[in-house]
């Protein structure tokens, strides 16, 4: 048990560890006793904190950047929509789990959020949006299935000067490492370029995200 604990999964070092290897920062070591507890909270008592399953540090940055009039897209839902939708003036949410997909509805219901046009797709098509123009909106969240996908309609659909945020650009996965590429083509440089390598509400999990600001559309993503 206590091995298990200490490592996680064995693609990673330790639970300290990202999937490329890199061990969580000093700064990063605050948020170790929320995760904890947050993760505690779900394991035995099934209550999820209402907050991005994103780093930390990633969701105090989005916290700050996003306008009450933002339009935000998301791949990948869950209390990252409910928080979203708080924050925002219009979401588009996509799904596709159709069980997780009945949970976020009624916990939209619930809290009487309306400003979100929330879509179960099949993961085939969970990253057509032909309904809204390129350029609609203010950011956009990859998560999710098919990341590269997923990216090459959030490159599209952000406008220039928008903002998106991938989940997970540390995974050896092939999808998201395409997906990372794309992001960081679109993004310029390393300017417009943060990547945050930290905890994560509900799981004691090291984890990398990456949010960039689009500078430049691309015609695909080669």
């Amino acid at each position: 048990m206590w091995p298990r604990l200490i490592t996680g999964k064995r693609k990673r070092g330790t639970r300290l560890h990202n999937h490329a290897g890199r061990l969580l920062d000093a700064a990063g070591f605050r948020y170790l006793p929320r995760s904890l507890l947050t993760t505690l909270s779900l394991k035995l008592a099934n209550r999820r904190a209402e907050l991005p399953l994103l780093s930390f540090r990633a969701i105090k940055r989005l916290d700050r950047l996003i306008a009450p009039d933002w339009k935000v897209l998301e791949f990948g839902s869950g209390m990252s929509t409910i928080w979203f939708a708080r924050r925002c003036g219009a979401l588009v949410s996509v799904e596709t789990d159709r069980g997780w997909y009945d949970s976020v509805s009624k916990m939209l219901a619930e809290r009487g959020l309306g400003n979100v046009d929330y879509r179960f797709r099949a993961p085939s098509e969970a990253h057509v949006l032909e309904e809204y123009e390129d350029s609609h909106f203010d950011l956009a969240l990859v998560d999710g299935v098919a990341r590269d996908c997923a990216m090459m309609t959030a490159i599209a659909k952000v406008k220039p000067g928008g903002y998106i945020y991938m989940d997970n650009t540390d995974s050896p996965d092939r999808s998201y490492k395409v997906a990372r590429s794309m992001l960081l083509r679109a993004a310029g440089g390393e300017a417009n370029v943060q990547v945050f390598n930290d905890l994560t509400p509900s799981r004691v999990y090291v984890t990398e995200g990456t949010l960039a600001r689009v500078s430049n559309k691309m015609d695909d993503g080669g």
